[in-house]
């Protein structure tokens, strides 16, 4: 029981961050390597809001909102002006790498490189079913739970989901039949900075954070976007929460230092076997050709 709820805690963590980068990748093609930045910054933001003395619950909304406006910022500034000029996927990856990069020096220096946390006493424990669950466990669960749980239904049950679906599938289509490009695009990257910061508040609140966490983080989520289906919303809830599974039983029957070779392997796999991932869905022949 111990490793199945340790899995779930892990994969809800990875889920949130792959559908961070599948809103934005589905919908406008780029590849969002500076999602690892947004996921960097929460935290700190959060505790430079923190030491004013103000209650958690501003902290965390502030922090929300200051993520999502940078997210804002990197299509403004970045990816959008790259599209209009007809630039490929690795300039838009490259570029948003070095703001990463840029980011990430300028956190070090402002703050450091130590990892921190966001609250310094001793978690609460629970025992449940022969297992222990720290309070900050539950708060996760229960938070990244709702929040996906949130996102698919207004994914499915709304016209921005449905504007959102619309754009993922046929953008050029979704253009001429009058629908702004340009603000569901916007509307997209404020959604994943939404996700990032708030899987990061979590995670930071659970187990702390450090500058150097966002890349490799984000790198698993890709893994996890890549296992569940590269043309689903739905595909990298379920590659991410696979992964945590096998994660956390890695590290019970082994050791923590295998998490990544296995998590790699299982991606050489799935690259083999079934490239398209579990969830997929088949393109049309114009597409192909």
């Amino acid at each position: 029981m111990q490793i199945i709820i340790n899995g779930l805690i892990a994969g809800l963590a990875v889920a949130q961050l792959a559908l961070a980068f599948q809103v934005v990748y589905l919908p406008t093609g780029v590849f969002f390597v500076g999602l690892a930045s947004l996921y960097v910054v929460a935290p700190y933001i959060y505790s430079a809001v923190q030491r004013l003395g103000m209650a958690w619950q501003l902290c965390a909304t502030i922090s929300i909102a200051v993520v999502v406006s940078i997210a804002l910022l990197f299509e403004i500034l970045n990816h959008a002006p790259l599209t209009r000029k007809g630039a490929s996927g690795g300039a838009h990856l490259i570029s948003s790498l070095g703001i990463y990069i840029l980011l990430v020096q300028v956190i070090t220096m402002t703050w450091g490189n130590n990892t921190m946390a966001l609250r310094p006493e001793v978690h609460a424990v629970y025992h449940f079913a022969g297992s222990v669950v720290a309070d900050s466990q539950v708060i996760m669960t229960v938070a990244a739970g709702a929040l996906l749980l949130g996102f698919l239904a207004m994914l499915h049950t709304t016209a921005l989901g449905l504007h959102l679906r619309a754009l993922a599938d046929n953008p050029t289509q979704f253009a001429l039949y009058g629908y702004n490009v340009s603000t569901f695009r916007l509307i997209a990257f404020g959604l994943s900075g939404l996700l990032a910061a708030t899987a990061s508040l979590l995670t930071a609140y659970d187990i702390g954070y450090t500058p150097n966490g966002g890349l490799p983080t984000v790198l698993l989520a890709v893994v996890a976007v890549i296992i569940g289906g590269r043309t689903s919303f739905f595909g990298p809830i379920i590659g991410g929460l696979l992964l945590g599974f096998v994660r956390a039983e890695v590290v019970w029957q082994f050791s923590a230092r295998w998490q990544e070779a296995f998590t790699y392997a299982i991606l050489a796999l799935f690259l083999l076997s079934r490239p398209r991932g579990i969830f997929s869905r088949t393109t049309r022949i114009e597409e192909i050709d």
